[in-house]
């Protein structure tokens, strides 16, 4: 599908969004909260990748299982207006697609998702409703550069996160025609190179049943704003372990990283930190392509920076993000240019009050460099 179909298909989803909720009013209505299964077949709008132009066009589709979460609300998922969680199921048939430098057929193979996603209402009628559902899981992809020699996957895991916009329409009392666009995303982290990545857009069409339906809401805040007190404050100390794939092989350089830093909880939902990162390496660079880490390369064993961010909580579990500079970092660069900015990113989860296990990214740029797996503990 070219992009002017693409563009064309955007179109009729967006009128037929805004006809639906404009001709029967978007303020809240009353209504049953139910839990649904929605079968969507999907085709390509686009697919594209870094540094690299892709062709062709992948079909497949999606069954998403949507849990609604309206029965017994946090605070977080009211102040986000959020509707469920939804655990989607994706495939797609990537035998057409192919690569400029490379059109060889069936370059990727089939690939498969497994994504949970937070379903956030924008527009909801007595209809028809509008929502984004935003979400992380793993991916598998058939043909890797270890397979095949295709110069884009390493690995046939990969982590998988997926943003989607859905208007769905009720036609039944039970039943609903659902429309969306979404955006899917593989890529392994630099757990093993080449890890260029690979991004799919998709125009569906789908059907939408109702499984079961619950009462009304009901929220439970009993003792929240006593904790949210007790945890407004904190001082975080990190530890993690991971590895960056080895050009042309499968063996790993092994990194471990280290963080300290205040974290300050706003409300309920929001909180903000900043902190020190240090990594240290246990291969440093030495003048060979073996142990090239791309922006990553160090000849030092250790590099240190600052970093700020936010801190999305969704209870026990917490999404972190940060910008940050460096203080030490003696890279190894191919070209004139420095780094001297970096980004992290990752989840963090409570297992007791003062524990937490924790996953964590460092990028440079749009280049990810490690992916860390680790303890946070908040004395």
């Amino acid at each position: 599908m070219n992009y002017i179909g693409g563009a064309r298909c955007c179109y009729v989803i967006l009128i037929f969004s805004f006809l639906i909720l404009t001709n029967h009013g978007y303020g809240r209505q009353k209504s049953d909260h139910w839990n649904s299964l929605e079968f969507s077949p999907q085709v390509s709008l686009a697919l594209f990748t870094a540094g690299n132009k892709l062709s062709g066009s992948a079909l497949g589709g999606e069954f998403t299982y949507h849990i609604q979460k309206n029965d017994h609300p946090s605070p977080w998922m009211c102040m986000l207006n959020l509707n469920g969680i939804d655990l989607v199921f994706n495939y797609k048939n990537m035998k057409k697609v192919m690569l400029a430098s490379d059109p060889r057929s069936n370059l990727f193979g089939d690939a498969y998702a497994m994504v949970a996603a937070l379903n956030f209402t924008l527009l909801k009628s007595k209809y028809a409703e509008l929502w984004a559902a935003p979400g992380l899981g793993i991916g598998y992809l058939g043909q890797t550069y270890f397979t095949n020699q295709n110069i884009l996957i390493g690995s046939h895991l990969n982590f998988a996160s997926r943003m989607a916009v859905k208007v769905a329409a009720k036609v039944a009392p039970y039943t609903r025609l659902s429309a969306g666009l979404d955006v899917l995303h593989f890529s392994n982290g630099g757990i093993r190179t080449p890890n260029y990545g690979l991004n799919i857009s998709s125009l569906s069409f789908g059907v939408l049943r109702v499984l079961r339906s619950s009462g009304q809401p009901k929220r439970d805040t009993t003792g929240r704003k006593e904790s949210l007190e007790r945890t407004r404050h904190q001082f975080d100390f990190g530890v993690n372990i991971g590895c960056r794939g080895v050009v042309r092989s499968r063996e790993g350089l092994y990194k471990t990283g280290l963080y300290a830093g205040y974290n300050y909880r706003l409300n309920e939902l929001l909180g903000c930190s900043s902190g020190i990162d240090a990594v240290y390496y246990h291969t440093v660079y030495q003048n060979n392509l073996q142990t090239s880490q791309s922006l990553a390369t160090s000849l030092d064993r250790w590099r240190v920076g600052l970093a700020i961010g936010p801190d999305f909580w969704m209870d026990r579990l917490a999404v972190m993000a940060k910008y940050g500079y460096y203080l030490h970092y003696n890279n190894f660069s191919k070209s004139s240019e420095t780094v001297k900015t970096y980004w992290t990113a990752g989840l963090k989860y409570y297992v007791m009050n003062w524990a937490a296990v924790q996953t964590k990214i460092y990028l440079h740029k749009a280049e990810a460099d490690y992916l860390g797996l680790g303890v946070l503990l908040t004395p």
